[in-house]
Protein backbone atom coordinates (compact mmCIF):
# COMPACT_ATOMS: atom_id res chain seq x y z
CA UNK A 1 0.00 0.00 0.00
CA UNK A 2 1.28 3.45 -0.91
CA UNK A 3 1.67 5.79 2.06
CA UNK A 4 -0.26 9.05 2.14
CA UNK A 5 3.03 10.95 2.09
CA UNK A 6 4.12 9.11 -1.02
CA UNK A 7 0.72 9.71 -2.58
CA UNK A 8 1.15 13.42 -1.93
CA UNK A 9 4.60 13.35 -3.55
CA UNK A 10 3.34 11.40 -6.54
CA UNK A 11 0.34 13.68 -6.81
CA UNK A 12 2.52 16.74 -6.75
CA UNK A 13 4.82 15.20 -9.34
CA UNK A 14 1.82 14.41 -11.52
CA UNK A 15 0.55 17.97 -11.30
CA UNK A 16 4.02 19.24 -12.08
CA UNK A 17 4.20 16.97 -15.11
CA UNK A 18 0.84 18.16 -16.37
CA UNK A 19 1.89 21.77 -15.82
CA UNK A 20 5.12 21.20 -17.74
CA UNK A 21 3.29 19.51 -20.60
CA UNK A 22 0.76 22.34 -20.75
CA UNK A 23 3.55 24.94 -20.69
CA UNK A 24 5.32 23.16 -23.51
CA UNK A 25 2.10 22.99 -25.50
CA UNK A 26 1.46 26.71 -25.00
CA UNK A 27 5.04 27.48 -26.04
CA UNK A 28 4.70 25.31 -29.13
CA UNK A 29 1.36 26.91 -30.03
CA UNK A 30 2.83 30.37 -29.53
CA UNK A 31 5.74 29.50 -31.81
CA UNK A 32 3.33 28.26 -34.47
CA UNK A 33 1.11 31.34 -34.08
CA UNK A 34 4.01 33.77 -34.08
CA UNK A 35 3.12 36.89 -36.07
CA UNK A 36 4.97 37.28 -39.39
CA UNK A 37 8.24 39.22 -39.14
CA UNK A 38 7.10 41.28 -42.13
CA UNK A 39 4.01 41.64 -44.24
CA UNK A 40 4.93 40.88 -47.85
CA UNK A 41 2.45 42.19 -50.42
CA UNK A 42 2.36 41.39 -54.12
CA UNK A 43 1.96 44.19 -56.64
CA UNK A 44 2.22 44.68 -60.40
CA UNK A 45 3.32 47.43 -62.75
CA UNK A 46 -0.26 48.71 -62.87
CA UNK A 47 -1.48 52.24 -61.97
CA UNK A 48 -4.28 50.81 -59.86
CA UNK A 49 -1.76 49.31 -57.44
CA UNK A 50 0.58 52.29 -57.41
CA UNK A 51 -0.72 53.84 -54.13
CA UNK A 52 0.71 50.78 -52.36
CA UNK A 53 4.18 51.61 -53.66
CA UNK A 54 3.62 55.30 -52.94
CA UNK A 55 2.63 54.53 -49.33
CA UNK A 56 5.84 52.56 -48.87
CA UNK A 57 7.91 55.33 -50.51
CA UNK A 58 6.40 58.07 -48.35
CA UNK A 59 6.68 55.96 -45.19
CA UNK A 60 2.92 55.93 -44.68
CA UNK A 61 3.26 52.49 -43.11
CA UNK A 62 4.84 54.16 -40.07
CA UNK A 63 8.02 52.05 -40.04
CA UNK A 64 5.91 48.87 -39.79
CA UNK A 65 7.48 45.78 -41.40
CA UNK A 66 5.42 46.04 -44.58
CA UNK A 67 7.10 45.36 -47.92
CA UNK A 68 5.59 45.73 -51.40
CA UNK A 69 7.00 43.25 -53.93
CA UNK A 70 6.69 43.63 -57.70
CA UNK A 71 5.65 40.60 -59.76
CA UNK A 72 5.61 40.25 -63.53
CA UNK A 73 2.06 38.92 -63.46
CA UNK A 74 -0.67 38.07 -60.97
CA UNK A 75 -0.36 34.47 -62.09
CA UNK A 76 3.12 34.45 -60.56
CA UNK A 77 1.84 36.29 -57.48
CA UNK A 78 -0.99 33.78 -56.97
CA UNK A 79 1.51 30.92 -57.12
CA UNK A 80 3.68 32.68 -54.52
CA UNK A 81 0.60 33.23 -52.35
CA UNK A 82 -0.30 29.55 -52.46
CA UNK A 83 3.29 28.65 -51.53
CA UNK A 84 3.22 30.95 -48.46
CA UNK A 85 5.79 33.38 -49.87
CA UNK A 86 3.32 36.26 -49.45
CA UNK A 87 1.09 37.37 -46.58
CA UNK A 88 -1.04 39.77 -48.64
CA UNK A 89 -1.64 40.64 -52.26
CA UNK A 90 -3.30 42.98 -54.74
CA UNK A 91 -5.52 40.90 -57.01
CA UNK A 92 -8.61 41.28 -59.13
CA UNK A 93 -11.82 40.00 -57.60
CA UNK A 94 -12.02 37.07 -60.02
CA UNK A 95 -8.46 36.08 -59.08
CA UNK A 96 -9.51 36.24 -55.43
CA UNK A 97 -12.36 33.86 -56.21
CA UNK A 98 -9.78 31.51 -57.72
CA UNK A 99 -7.71 31.63 -54.55
CA UNK A 100 -10.76 30.88 -52.42
CA UNK A 101 -11.81 28.08 -54.78
CA UNK A 102 -8.34 26.57 -54.37
CA UNK A 103 -8.77 26.57 -50.60
CA UNK A 104 -6.56 29.58 -49.81
CA UNK A 105 -8.12 31.22 -46.73
CA UNK A 106 -7.99 34.99 -47.28
CA UNK A 107 -10.00 38.04 -46.32
CA UNK A 108 -10.76 40.94 -48.65
CA UNK A 109 -9.83 43.97 -46.52
CA UNK A 110 -9.90 46.70 -49.17
CA UNK A 111 -11.50 47.45 -52.55
CA UNK A 112 -8.74 49.36 -54.30
CA UNK A 113 -10.25 50.40 -57.63
CA UNK A 114 -12.57 49.53 -60.46
CA UNK A 115 -11.41 49.29 -64.06
CA UNK A 116 -13.15 51.93 -66.17
CA UNK A 117 -11.50 51.51 -69.57
CA UNK A 118 -8.14 50.45 -68.17
CA UNK A 119 -8.44 46.86 -69.42
CA UNK A 120 -8.72 46.68 -73.20
CA UNK A 121 -8.47 44.60 -76.33
CA UNK A 122 -6.30 46.29 -78.94
CA UNK A 123 -6.02 45.09 -82.53
CA UNK A 124 -4.39 45.66 -85.88
CA UNK A 125 -5.98 48.41 -88.00
CA UNK A 126 -7.69 45.87 -90.28
CA UNK A 127 -9.59 44.37 -87.33
CA UNK A 128 -12.51 46.76 -86.98
CA UNK A 129 -14.41 45.11 -84.13
CA UNK A 130 -14.52 42.19 -81.72
CA UNK A 131 -16.69 40.29 -84.21
CA UNK A 132 -13.88 40.60 -86.75
CA UNK A 133 -11.60 38.57 -84.44
CA UNK A 134 -13.20 35.33 -85.65
CA UNK A 135 -10.49 33.02 -86.94
CA UNK A 136 -7.64 35.21 -85.68
CA UNK A 137 -5.05 34.73 -82.95
CA UNK A 138 -5.46 36.84 -79.81
CA UNK A 139 -2.71 37.31 -77.22
CA UNK A 140 -3.74 37.12 -73.58
CA UNK A 141 -1.84 36.61 -70.36
CA UNK A 142 -2.34 33.36 -68.45
CA UNK A 143 -4.23 35.29 -65.77
CA UNK A 144 -7.83 35.24 -64.72
CA UNK A 145 -8.54 38.88 -65.50
CA UNK A 146 -7.14 38.78 -69.05
CA UNK A 147 -9.05 35.63 -69.84
CA UNK A 148 -12.18 37.09 -68.24
CA UNK A 149 -12.04 40.28 -70.34
CA UNK A 150 -11.58 38.22 -73.49
CA UNK A 151 -14.41 35.84 -72.67
CA UNK A 152 -16.81 38.67 -71.80
CA UNK A 153 -15.93 40.64 -74.94
CA UNK A 154 -16.51 37.61 -77.14
CA UNK A 155 -19.77 36.74 -75.40
CA UNK A 156 -21.16 40.24 -75.83
CA UNK A 157 -20.43 39.99 -79.54
CA UNK A 158 -21.85 36.55 -80.20
CA UNK A 159 -18.54 34.69 -80.23
CA UNK A 160 -16.88 32.07 -78.05
CA UNK A 161 -13.30 31.08 -77.37
CA UNK A 162 -13.73 28.38 -80.03
CA UNK A 163 -14.09 31.14 -82.66
CA UNK A 164 -10.57 32.45 -82.12
CA UNK A 165 -7.05 31.15 -81.48
CA UNK A 166 -5.82 32.03 -78.01
CA UNK A 167 -2.08 32.65 -77.73
CA UNK A 168 -0.86 32.86 -74.13
CA UNK A 169 1.59 35.75 -74.09
CA UNK A 170 2.99 37.89 -71.28
CA UNK A 171 1.89 41.54 -71.54
CA UNK A 172 5.46 42.77 -72.07
CA UNK A 173 5.88 40.33 -74.99
CA UNK A 174 2.71 41.30 -76.87
CA UNK A 175 4.38 44.06 -78.89
CA UNK A 176 6.87 41.53 -80.23
CA UNK A 177 4.07 39.06 -80.99
CA UNK A 178 2.37 41.73 -83.12
CA UNK A 179 5.62 42.56 -84.91
CA UNK A 180 6.19 38.90 -85.80
CA UNK A 181 2.64 38.55 -87.12
CA UNK A 182 1.76 35.98 -84.48
CA UNK A 183 -1.38 37.74 -83.29
CA UNK A 184 -4.00 40.13 -84.62
CA UNK A 185 -5.15 41.42 -81.24
CA UNK A 186 -4.23 41.38 -77.56
CA UNK A 187 -5.88 41.81 -74.18
CA UNK A 188 -3.81 44.51 -72.52
CA UNK A 189 -3.52 47.18 -69.82
CA UNK A 190 -1.22 50.10 -69.06
CA UNK A 191 1.63 50.72 -69.49
CA UNK A 192 1.59 48.10 -72.28
CA UNK A 193 -1.71 49.38 -73.73
CA UNK A 194 -0.16 52.78 -74.40
CA UNK A 195 2.89 51.21 -76.02
CA UNK A 196 0.72 49.19 -78.39
CA UNK A 197 -1.46 52.18 -79.30
CA UNK A 198 1.69 54.14 -80.14
CA UNK A 199 2.60 51.48 -82.72
CA UNK A 200 -0.69 51.99 -84.58
CA UNK A 201 -2.97 49.47 -82.86
CA UNK A 202 -6.47 50.59 -81.89
CA UNK A 203 -8.95 49.71 -79.15
CA UNK A 204 -11.87 47.46 -80.09
CA UNK A 205 -13.09 46.74 -76.55
CA UNK A 206 -12.58 48.19 -73.10
CA UNK A 207 -13.81 47.59 -69.57
CA UNK A 208 -16.37 50.42 -69.66
CA UNK A 209 -18.52 47.88 -71.53
CA UNK A 210 -18.46 45.60 -68.48
CA UNK A 211 -18.71 48.35 -65.87
CA UNK A 212 -18.04 47.43 -62.23
CA UNK A 213 -17.09 43.84 -63.11
CA UNK A 214 -13.30 44.16 -62.81
CA UNK A 215 -12.26 45.23 -59.34
CA UNK A 216 -8.84 45.27 -57.75
CA UNK A 217 -8.86 44.17 -54.13
CA UNK A 218 -6.35 43.77 -51.32
CA UNK A 219 -6.43 40.37 -49.65
CA UNK A 220 -4.66 39.18 -46.51
CA UNK A 221 -4.30 35.66 -45.17
CA UNK A 222 -6.84 34.98 -42.43
CA UNK A 223 -4.17 33.60 -40.09
CA UNK A 224 -2.11 36.78 -40.53
CA UNK A 225 -5.18 38.89 -39.72
CA UNK A 226 -5.70 36.91 -36.54
CA UNK A 227 -2.04 37.16 -35.52
CA UNK A 228 -1.27 40.75 -36.57
CA UNK A 229 -4.47 42.84 -36.83
CA UNK A 230 -2.65 46.12 -36.13
CA UNK A 231 -0.25 45.45 -38.99
CA UNK A 232 -3.20 45.00 -41.34
CA UNK A 233 -4.80 48.18 -39.98
CA UNK A 234 -1.56 50.09 -40.67
CA UNK A 235 -1.47 48.70 -44.21
CA UNK A 236 -5.00 49.83 -45.06
CA UNK A 237 -4.51 53.24 -43.41
CA UNK A 238 -1.31 53.73 -45.43
CA UNK A 239 -3.21 53.02 -48.65
CA UNK A 240 -5.77 55.75 -47.94
CA UNK A 241 -3.03 58.23 -46.99
CA UNK A 242 -1.27 57.56 -50.29
CA UNK A 243 -4.55 57.81 -52.20
CA UNK A 244 -5.19 61.22 -50.62
CA UNK A 245 -1.66 62.38 -51.51
CA UNK A 246 -2.18 61.21 -55.11
CA UNK A 247 -5.47 63.12 -55.30
CA UNK A 248 -4.00 66.36 -53.89
CA UNK A 249 -0.62 66.21 -55.65
CA UNK A 250 -1.13 64.12 -58.81
CA UNK A 251 2.03 65.25 -60.56
CA UNK A 252 4.21 64.70 -57.49
CA UNK A 253 2.73 61.22 -57.01
CA UNK A 254 3.26 60.44 -60.68
CA UNK A 255 6.87 61.58 -60.37
CA UNK A 256 7.57 58.71 -57.99
CA UNK A 257 6.11 56.23 -60.47
CA UNK A 258 7.63 57.45 -63.74
CA UNK A 259 11.08 55.82 -63.34
CA UNK A 260 9.33 52.45 -63.07
CA UNK A 261 6.85 52.97 -65.90
CA UNK A 262 9.27 54.73 -68.27
CA UNK A 263 6.53 56.86 -69.84
CA UNK A 264 5.88 60.60 -69.95
CA UNK A 265 4.04 62.41 -67.18
CA UNK A 266 1.08 63.03 -69.49
CA UNK A 267 0.88 59.38 -70.50
CA UNK A 268 0.95 58.17 -66.91
CA UNK A 269 -1.72 60.64 -65.78
CA UNK A 270 -3.85 59.62 -68.76
CA UNK A 271 -3.59 55.97 -67.72
CA UNK A 272 -5.23 56.87 -64.40
CA UNK A 273 -8.35 57.95 -66.29
CA UNK A 274 -9.06 54.28 -66.95
CA UNK A 275 -9.52 53.67 -63.22
CA UNK A 276 -11.93 54.64 -60.51
CA UNK A 277 -10.24 54.50 -57.11
CA UNK A 278 -12.69 53.34 -54.47
CA UNK A 279 -13.64 55.82 -51.76
CA UNK A 280 -13.81 54.95 -48.08
CA UNK A 281 -17.61 55.26 -48.14
CA UNK A 282 -17.91 52.90 -51.11
CA UNK A 283 -15.50 50.48 -49.44
CA UNK A 284 -17.87 50.29 -46.50
CA UNK A 285 -20.75 49.38 -48.82
CA UNK A 286 -18.80 46.84 -50.87
CA UNK A 287 -17.23 45.14 -47.85
CA UNK A 288 -20.48 44.87 -45.87
CA UNK A 289 -20.39 41.19 -44.86
CA UNK A 290 -24.06 40.38 -45.46
CA UNK A 291 -25.47 42.74 -48.09
CA UNK A 292 -22.45 43.61 -50.25
CA UNK A 293 -23.21 44.07 -53.99
CA UNK A 294 -20.20 41.79 -54.57
CA UNK A 295 -22.33 38.79 -53.57
CA UNK A 296 -24.55 39.47 -56.59
CA UNK A 297 -21.52 39.88 -58.87
CA UNK A 298 -19.88 36.63 -57.74
CA UNK A 299 -22.07 34.19 -59.76
CA UNK A 300 -21.38 36.11 -62.99
CA UNK A 301 -17.64 36.09 -62.40
CA UNK A 302 -17.69 32.46 -61.37
CA UNK A 303 -19.65 31.42 -64.45
CA UNK A 304 -16.99 32.96 -66.68
CA UNK A 305 -14.17 31.39 -64.67
CA UNK A 306 -15.81 27.97 -64.92
CA UNK A 307 -16.11 28.34 -68.70
CA UNK A 308 -12.41 29.13 -68.81
CA UNK A 309 -11.60 26.09 -66.70
CA UNK A 310 -10.17 28.22 -63.89
CA UNK A 311 -12.73 27.20 -61.26
CA UNK A 312 -14.37 23.81 -60.68
CA UNK A 313 -17.95 23.72 -61.99
CA UNK A 314 -19.06 22.09 -58.74
CA UNK A 315 -18.46 25.43 -57.00
CA UNK A 316 -20.99 27.38 -59.08
CA UNK A 317 -23.56 27.36 -56.27
CA UNK A 318 -21.01 27.84 -53.47
CA UNK A 319 -20.85 31.37 -52.04
CA UNK A 320 -17.07 31.70 -51.96
CA UNK A 321 -17.07 35.29 -50.73
CA UNK A 322 -19.34 34.56 -47.79
CA UNK A 323 -17.36 35.18 -44.61
CA UNK A 324 -14.40 36.60 -46.53
CA UNK A 325 -15.36 40.28 -46.82
CA UNK A 326 -13.86 42.22 -43.93
CA UNK A 327 -14.53 45.92 -43.37
CA UNK A 328 -13.04 45.96 -39.85
CA UNK A 329 -9.73 47.48 -40.96
CA UNK A 330 -11.12 50.49 -42.80
CA UNK A 331 -10.21 53.82 -41.14
CA UNK A 332 -12.93 55.47 -39.12
CA UNK A 333 -14.39 58.58 -40.81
Amino acid sequence: MVSRERQKILGSFGLLTVALVMAMAVALFSACAKPPQELRISSLLWPGYEPLVLAETLNYFDEAPIRVLDYLSNTDAMAAFKNHRLEAGAFTLDETLQLLADGVDVQVVLIMDTSHGGDVIVANPDIASVKALKGHAVAVESSAVGAYVLQRALGLNGLTLDDIRVKTTHAMEQKQAFEHGQVAAAVSFDPYRTQLLQTGKHTIFDSTQIADEILDVLVVRTDVIEQSPELVRTLVAGWFKALDYQRRYPENAAGYALPRYKVSLETYLDSLSGLRFTSLAKNRRLLAPSDSPLHALEPKLKKALIKLGLVDAALQETALLKGHLNHAFLPTP
